[in-house]
């Protein structure tokens, strides 16, 4: 059963800038950790409530893009909650494998809309209770491209769990305490995330981190 949604990730640019960044935000380590397979830096960094995972290839190639790329969902049963998504027509990106951090294991799937889902089984745990000295409180949701917004409510809800959250409406879907925000205009393919809302203790304006993310700022009420 998939039971949590657990991280937004992708690759950086400058491992050092964006932890930069985000330690300015109020972010705190939570794990970290090389890959020697892939040669990859892998850094766990929490945001009030939310994880977000960094991944720095050693050497990367040359048609290597930046960006948060894939969302992260834990299950309990890796096997069973891939095969049943493939059977209901789900596109395969990596079928179930040991994780190159030797943590777990991990497959990837398509959303409806193209952005690359990532469950995992593993019995560690990064979260940490929700940080409350920095900037920002909680990661509201992590905003993606839905072009087929009733699709991909489907996937979410039906498939994956999710449900939606009491206090926004029905294209904001939780499960944990995390969020995604789904909306049929934001554009798909070149920007699999299309951004992330934070709450926060005074009022920002929108940015970008190193890698062109862009953050979005939302005052705590």
């Amino acid at each position: 059963m998939i039971y949590e949604l657990n991280h937004v990730g992708g690759q950086v640019r400058d491992l050092d800038a964006s932890l930069a960044f985000y330690t300015d935000l109020g972010a705190q380590v939570v794990d970290r950790l090389f890959m020697q397979g892939p040669r990859v830096h892998r850094v766990h960094i929490q945001l009030g409530t939310g994880l977000v995972e960094l991944l720095h290839p050693e050497h990367p190639a040359a048609d290597t893009t930046y960006g948060f790329n894939h969302i992260g969902f834990l299950t309990d049963n890796l096997d069973a909650d891939h095969t049943r998504l493939l059977a209901a027509g789900y596109a395969e990106l990596t079928p179930p494998r040991v994780a190159s951090s030797g943590q777990g294991r991990l497959s990837f799937l398509s959303d409806p809309n193209g952005v690359r889902v990532e469950l995992l089984q593993r019995t560690e745990d990064f979260r940490i209770p929700p940080i409350t000295t920095g900037v920002v409180r909680r990661l509201a949701h992590t905003a993606l491209p839905a072009p087929d917004l009733d699709a991909a409510i489907t996937f979410y809800t039906t498939h994956l769990g999710m449900h939606p959250d009491p206090e926004d409406d029905a294209t904001t879907l939780r499960l944990g305490l995390d969020a995604l925000k789904l909306h049929p205009s934001w554009p798909p393919a070149s920007a699999p995330i299309n951004h992330l809302a934070l709450e926060t203790t005074t009022q920002r304006p929108d940015t970008h981190d190193p890698d062109g993310n862009r953050l979005t700022f939302l005052p705590v009420s």
